[in-house]
């Protein structure tokens, strides 16, 4: 095949599969598909005051209690779409159980709706870890740092335990406002994240192109070639003879002429290739007969 004509077959493939892979991979930048968990530990959510003269009694449940705390844990959905009916089991892990007590709990919903969360089971402490498990009515995504669940617990302790969130059918990653689709720095992450993806576009279409669809393309197209050859060394022949260019010269003479003319042609462009040049044209060295006139004898 004509060189020219096999360079614009590559590189029309390359465009066609640099643009698939572009927009392949633009959509999965916008197909976030984590819940983000957001924490909030506050070990002194009450406290009980200290009047001297006074008797204040600080209780849950019937038992006195001098500190309580609050933990939060929220999940919020910047995701492209809504979750509905969607279970989830928390597993809250104290880094010594001795010093994190669940004194009391509850879970809540979008908008402070208690009724778009259920409670599967009654919280279970194996241990080592409290379990909690629920099942949401609707998540609904969000630009802003809305929660679309979650669980408060009161408690009694001083350092914040460990947080482990599975959420059927999507995954779940620490709290980052940037993840928030509304963020001023999400422009500046996609201008960089489209710099990075042209530069791994380029480099793919370039080892697509060169090292592989181009070797393979010479091979397939082998027959081709040696027929577009084998016609432009015949049009030599026919020009030589009919013009009486080489009156000396019998009819395979002058084919043989013909065909060492334009293979040392052609090896002087293949020897100027570097390897990778030689690569993409299927390792494929000139042949002196590719050029040679089947000359007819009379």
């Amino acid at each position: 095949m004509n060189d020219i004509w096999k360079n614009i077959l590559v590189a029309a493939l390359s465009a066609i599969i640099s643009f698939a892979g572009s927009y392949y991979l633009y959509s999965k930048q916008l197909e976030i598909s984590k819940l983000d968990l957001h924490k909030s530990f506050e070990g002194s959510y009450f406290s009980k005051p200290k009047f001297p003269s006074d008797n204040i009694v600080l209780t849950v449940n019937g038992e006195e209690r001098n500190k309580l705390g609050l933990f939060q844990i929220s999940l919020v959905n910047y995701t492209v779409k809504d979750y509905v009916d969607i279970p989830i089991n928390i597993r809250v892990t104290p880094k010594n159980k001795s010093d994190f007590k669940v004194l009391a709990y509850s879970a809540v919903g979008q908008n402070e709706v208690y009724d778009l969360v259920e409670e599967l089971k009654g919280m279970e402490f194996d241990g080592g870890s409290y379990n909690f498990s629920y099942k949401v009515s609707t998540i609904n995504r969000t630009d802003e740092s809305d929660y679309g669940m979650q669980l408060r617990i009161l408690f009694e302790g001083a350092e914040e335990p460990e947080v482990n969130v599975v959420a059927k059918g999507v995954g779940v990653r620490d709290f980052d406002i940037g993840n928030s689709p509304n963020q001023k720095d999400i422009s500046i992450k996609a201008v960089f994240l489209g710099m990075a993806i042209v530069l791994v576009i380029a480099l793919f279409s370039f080892v697509l192109s060169v090292l592989i669809l181009g070797p393979v393309i010479s091979v397939l197209t082998r027959k081709i070639d040696i027929k577009s050859r084998k016609k432009y060394a015949g049009e030599l022949f026919d020009s030589i003879k009919n013009n009486g260019l080489q009156p000396n010269k019998t009819d395979e003479e002058i084919a043989n002429f013909v065909a060492d003319m334009l293979y040392q042609r052609q090896c002087a462009w293949w020897d100027k290739k570097t390897p990778i040049g030689k690569w993409s044209l299927g390792l494929i060295a000139p042949v002196r007969s590719d050029h040679l006139v089947e000359v007819c004898h009379s």
